[in-house]
């Protein structure tokens, strides 16, 4: 009975486990399978990028990406930046969030005044030709605000429901282009009263012989639209991927409407710097009492940093377009042995802290007496004497962007798959055996 039971019944029931094991295994791996697609790279390059709403304290940047991705704008007087703006609906709630549709407005700015900036879509920087985008804001414009007006309507899919995100344009042949993003209910409303002329220098007026052009832009869609002064206040609703010339009645589709221009842009693939101090060197010295330190950091990052003394120095500095950073004290160090400790993140994403010892010699010493025997001092000249440092870090808040999702190796999915199969046939075969469905080897 014991050997007929190991024949008959072990053998059934463990191929039955297996078959099941199996079966398992090939499901995970599907699932595995979906979850690569689903967390594939996005298309995040911006396209149809256009300033806008160029004020004397302000401007926005707008442009669109095939998926959702975060975007910003990081801006300064400099190639070096030194700020960033998140989108308008993240400005109000103070929080990130991926967007197809993008509108960043850049504020507080000062009148007549050249920025600088690049545009921070997903993961990749974007130029423009190898530089960064420039924009020159407004003068103060001393005349009275126009007459209130404003054009106003609604945008529907061809289904009758709203656009997931869109963004409406509008322009003249005399004046600037201004933009503002469509509500959630389709509606959308753009104030004239601070439309400028083209040349920035005065408010624009709009006659009864004025024309407008809109262009609406959402989910992948588009409409262009002409239309009168006189027809501001009663738009009818646009159904996008339809073109509408409204100053020949209300007939929809036409092909000869003026178009708008965009900015031709440039991908920015940041040199793969590692976080590095590059002075001071281990236990180098310095006659300099407020010795400057530089390192390499990834472009545009933020670099905490802590200098160890009789009373802990700490600031934060930016990286710059090429990942170049400095610091140099705002008070002088004690002679004596210290250490310099960065914090930053490196390309992938993760926090690294790094420090470095070095010297400082007392005011007058040649020679490195105090330093410990292993020490190879290198003798920097002091800068000539100055009543305030000569470089101050850059403190600025930057928002954290939550780093792109990374798959899951194919190797550990194949090896799987691999396992499950072998498992399902030993399984069958088992199974099969013992309940006669092979009579012999």
């Amino acid at each position: 009975m014991r050997h007929s039971f190991w024949e008959k019944r072990i053998p059934t029931i463990l191929g039955l486990v297996m078959l099941i094991i199996g079966i398992g295994l090939t499901t995970f791996l599907a699932s595995k399978s979906t979850n690569l697609k689903s967390v594939a790279g996005p298309s995040e390059a911006p396209t149809d990028i256009r300033i806008t709403n160029i004020s004397d304290t302000s401007f926005t940047v707008s442009y669109t990406t095939t998926d959702t991705v975060f975007g910003s704008v990081n801006y300064g007087r400099d190639n070096n930046f030194g700020a960033t703006a998140l989108d308008d609906r993240d400005q109000e709630k103070n929080t990130p969030a991926p967007h197809t549709i993008h509108s960043i407005t850049i504020k507080n700015l000062t009148p007549s005044t050249t920025y600088y900036f690049s545009i921070k879509s997903g993961a990749n920087t974007f130029l423009q030709n190898d530089s960064p985008f420039t924009i020159t804001t407004g003068t103060v414009i001393q005349d009275a605000i126009p007459q209130e007006k404003s054009i106003s309507g609604k945008v529907i899919l061809s289904d009758g429901n709203s656009p997931k995100e869109a963004i409406v344009y509008l322009a003249s042949d005399e004046t600037q282009t201004f933009s503002s993003l469509v509500k959630e209910n389709g509606s959308y409303s753009i104030s004239l009263n601070f439309l400028r002329k083209k040349d920035l220098l005065s408010y624009f007026l709009p006659g009864e012989n004025t024309i407008f052009n809109l262009l609406v832009v959402g989910d992948n869609l588009s409409s262009k639209v002409k239309l009168s002064n006189l027809q501001t206040d009663n738009i009818p609703i646009i159904t996008l991927s339809n073109d509408y010339d409204f100053t020949q009645g209300a007939n929809p589709i036409t092909t000869q409407l003026p178009s708008f221009s965009t900015l031709p842009i440039q991908i920015y693939t940041p040199p793969s710097n590692k976080p590095a101090i590059i002075i001071p060197k281990k236990n180098q010295g310095f006659v300099d009492q407020q010795p400057k330190f530089n390192g390499t950091a990834v472009p545009n990052s933020t670099i905490e940093i802590t200098i160890h003394s009789d009373e802990n120095i700490q600031a934060q500095v930016i990286a710059d377009l090429n990942g170049n950073w400095s610091y140099r004290p705002p008070s002088s160090l004690s002679p004596g042995e210290h250490t310099i400790s960065i914090t930053t993140r490196d390309a992938f994403g993760i926090l690294k802290t790094i420090s470095q010892s070095f010297v400082v010699f007392a005011s007058g010493d040649q020679v490195a007496e105090s330093a410990t025997p292993s020490a190879t001092p290198i003798i920097t000249q002091p800068p000539p004497p100055s009543p305030t440092p000569t470089t101050e870090p850059i403190i600025t808040s930057v928002p954290t962007i939550p780093p792109p999702i990374t798959p899951p190796g194919n190797s550990t999915v194949i090896t799987i798959g691999a396992l499950g199969i072998i498992t399902t046939i030993a399984g069958v075969f088992l199974f099969l055996l013992t309940r006669g469905g092979i009579s012999s080897l």
